[in-house]
């Protein structure tokens, strides 16, 4: 991937998490159960926003991120 991709699935990625961290802090009406769940996909978000911290990482200094033999 190239640069360009990779900061648009981070930001997209933020964006997400963002909103759906929104949208958990609301305040619930009682016996009222939401229907979707917010807090697996700000995980999901997460491992892809770990993940593409990462890949620009590598992107921006030339080094692969991993072991160093």
């Amino acid at each position: 991937m190239d640069l360009a991709t990779t900061l648009s699935i981070f930001v997209a990625a933020v964006a997400l998490f963002g909103v759906c961290w929104a949208l958990e802090r609301r305040p619930r009406s009682l016996g009222r159960v939401r229907l979707f769940p917010y807090i697996p996909v700000m995980m999901i978000c997460l491992v892809v926003i770990l993940g593409m911290a990462a890949h620009l990482i590598s992107l921006l200094t030339g080094q692969p991120v991993g072991r160093q033999m």
